[in-house]
């Protein structure tokens, strides 16, 4: 009743605005243009479930993080862990494990076209972007490997016509200012830039009793820009590049079980205090940089586009790892990644009966990384802190030819068919270095592995459109993630190998617009197959137990996902999202080193509900100024953190409420809004584990308190 009670208020206070403005006229929706099939297309013509956020509406909810879009769209999961690094996205019931470097992610993560090869580079600053668009369900045959759950794409700003500037300084409790400022310069009618910045500043929302520090802070600065060359009529080049860096102490843990330590002096007496006692500091450091050149020719039958990119970063955190004042044992991970990568790719005019695009792509990365644990003398094993390291340097090249083409057969049935040829080469060479004496991890001489994986992935879909406003359509996709090494886990004795991930997915969708167009209507129903899912187990390997990966389980997925836009007047709006999921283990025998079965067992981080409400208001006060409110609710239910669906590792369900109020000028000069996010304070969790070294002691994240702040916004 609690959560149906606070969903129920933004529809009283919906009801209610909607009642003083009703005289007006109806207002009909603007089209959502997506590219989500790599050519600027209607949503409706689109046969696959993809839902896209206009800079529009993500300026009215204020996002400037991935954690505000956590509940956005259906069936979809987005966890940051508190993290820069571990940012978990699960689509459909499918996530991956995103701290190893030697496993990749189940959902690609796209900006301006370029695959972000590992998460450690996706929870940076949401700013200055043009689009957010998720496709849900695998995407093999155009977007490639590793998005077998779905895609992300992130669409930053172009320039504009004329030249111009604008700013936001936001400032708010727990210390919190954020800085926003872009320009554009219009230099001639074919050439143009624009240069954004972001600045994001906020004090921990925990304080470290131990060392005086605040946790779970915010300290990050962003750059962007992009230059439009159009020396042609049929050539245009566009230059981007980005760069940021962090420095912040994210990472806390709030000890939720004291395990044997329970009643004594080292028990943590509150896990929702948000005040930990850690004789050691998180600290996260993260540097990066990316550019890429994108050229368009454009010819009679269609446009040649080259997408070329490098990106780079470097990555350190460390963090205490036995929760207490103690100095028992400390870990954390360095890395250095580069990656190249060329796409080419020629689209056709859209033909009244046929029209296709064909493309080659190619990608190569590297990265090095060193884990690092410190085991300190408290632990009893050694008089002095003794460390651990294990290096590992990874290269991956990748090749792949893809091609899609529409069959029209009359105007209102035709085809859709799409296939991939993709060629995945992975080296490895590893080394550990253990403590003087072997007693936790003995030395380890180098070694180097390979592997290849090649695949098709295909994917096809039968179209109906019986009108100009409605799709109707049938659709099979092919996915997989490709095969790797857990470099956590290479030893004498294993070379900790899995093999590739497959799904198959099966998929009915519907989209219209209804009421002249005031309204947006979607829905999918789907069902997906997985086989040689890769997990985590933790094993027995020569007495020691030891995460792995391995191809254990299978898995099945089905649901249904709505989507609803409704403008019912040019003042008001109303955007809503429903998603239902059932997604297990069909089969995962021998989960762990003592056999237990989790076949039958939910999927981690799958909620089976998931929904969210948004609605926004604009009306004139005055001839120059309007008042502006916007208001959204998400609800989750009950989501199992553990393959184990372990009680203990489960956060039931939460209900969240934002909301934004103020005032604008009707040009939209200037704007300046109150904010406030999870105004109920709700305390619930977004990660729970067991503890590393204390027998019995389990440890969790929370997710941000109540905030609030004011906004004022200027563009000239």
């Amino acid at each position: 009743m609690h959560n149906i009670a606070k969903i129920g208020s933004v529809s009283a206070i919906s009801l209610a605005l909607f009642g003083t403005a009703q005289a007006e006229e109806v207002n009909k929706l603007d089209t959502i243009i997506v590219t989500a099939q790599k050519r600027e297309q209607s949503i409706l013509e689109v046969p696959v479930a993809v839902s896209a956020v206009s800079s529009e509406s993500l300026e009215a909810a204020g996002v400037t993080r991935l954690d505000d879009l956590s509940s956005a769209f259906p069936n979809v999961y987005m966890n940051t862990n508190n993290s820069l690094r571990t940012t978990s996205i699960s689509i459909r019931g499918v996530a991956s494990n995103p701290n190893n470097p030697g496993v990749d992610q189940g959902v690609g993560v796209f900006v301006d076209g370029v695959y972000q090869s590992r998460p450690t580079t996706i929870n940076t600053n949401l700013y200055d972007l043009e689009r957010v668009e998720v496709i849900r369900g695998p995407q093999g045959a155009l977007y490639g490997k590793n998005t077998i759950a779905g895609a992300v794409n992130l669409i930053s700003k172009l320039p504009g016509d004329k030249s111009g500037i604008e700013g936001a300084v936001n400032i708010g409790d727990y210390d919190a200012l954020n800085l926003f400022g872009a320009a554009d310069l219009v230099v001639s009618d074919t050439a143009k830039a624009r240069i954004s910045l972001s600045s994001q500043r906020r004090s921990g929302f925990t304080d470290n009793a131990t060392t005086g520090t605040d946790l779970d802070d915010v300290d990050g600065t962003s750059l962007r820009f992009a230059v439009v060359l159009d020396p042609a009529e049929n050539f245009r080049v566009i230059w981007r590049g980005d760069a940021a860096e962090d420095r912040t102490n994210m990472g806390a843990s709030e000890v939720l079980a004291n395990g044997v330590l329970a009643g004594s002096p080292l028990a943590d007496a509150n896990p929702e205090d948000r005040v930990v006692s850690n004789d050691f500091d998180p600290v996260q450091n993260r540097d990066l940089w990316g550019t890429s050149l994108e050229a368009e020719w454009t010819f009679g039958g269609g446009t040649l586009t080259s997408l070329t990119a490098f990106r780079e970063y470097q990555w350190f955190n460390a963090a205490d790892n036995d929760f207490t004042p103690l100095n028992q044992l400390r870990s954390g991970i360095s890395e250095e990644q580069s990656q190249f990568s060329q796409e080419v790719r020629f689209t056709s005019e859209k033909g009244e009966h046929f029209d296709y695009i064909v493309g080659a792509y190619y990608l190569k990365e590297d990265l090095s990384a060193v884990s690092n644990a410190i085991i300190g003398p408290d632990l009893g094993v050694y008089p002095a802190e003794t460390p651990i390291d294990i290096f590992a340097d990874l290269t991956t090249t990748s090749y792949a030819a893809f091609g899609q083409m529409n069959f029209h057969f009359n105007e209102q049935v035709g085809i859709t068919a799409a296939l991939r040829a993709s060629k995945d080469e992975k080296d490895v060479a590893h080394s550990a270095v253990g403590d003087p004496y072997g007693a936790v991890l003995a030395d380890s001489a180098l070694r180097k592995l390979s592997r290849k994986d090649e695949e098709l992935t295909p994917s096809i879909s039968l179209n109906w459109t019986p009108s100009d406003n409605t799709l109707l359509y049938a659709s099979y996709a092919r996915g997989y993630k490709s095969g790797g090494y857990n470099v956590f886990s290479i030893n004498a004795g294993s070379d900790a190998e899995y093999r590739p991930e497959f799904v198959n997915n099966y998929e009915l969708g519907a989209k219209s617009t209804l009421a002249d167009g005031a309204i947006y209507l979607a829905a999918a129903a789907f069902f997906l197959d997985y086989t040689d899912l890769q997990v985590n187990q933790l094993v027995t390997i020569g007495g020691v137990p030891t995460f792995t990966t391995s191809n254990a389980a299978a898995a099945e997925s089905w649901g249904v996902e709505l989507e609803a836009t409704w403008e019912p007047i040019d003042a008001l709006r109303f955007t809503a999202a429903y998603g239902y999921l059932n997604g297990e283990y069909s089969d995962f025998q021998n989960a762990t080193s003592s056999g237990e079965d989790y076949s039958g067992n939910s999927l981690p981080e799958a909620p089976e509900h998931s929904l969210s409400i948004n609605g926004d208001y604009r009306r004139s006060m005055t001839p120059s100024i309007d008042f502006v409110l916007h208001a959204d609710t998400s609800y989750r239910s009950k989501i199992y953190f553990s393959a184990s669906n372990d009680s203990d590792f489960t956060q039931d369900a939460v209900t969240l409420l934002n909301s934004r109020i103020g005032i604008a000028a009707n040009d939209d000069s200037w704007s300046l809004m109150l904010w406030g996010r999870n105004l109920s304070d709700e305390t619930y969790a977004v990660s729970r584990s067991s503890g590393v070294i204390i027998p019995g002691q389990q440890i969790q994240s929370l997710g941000a308190p109540r905030t609030f702040g004011v906004e004022l916004r200027a563009r000239y």
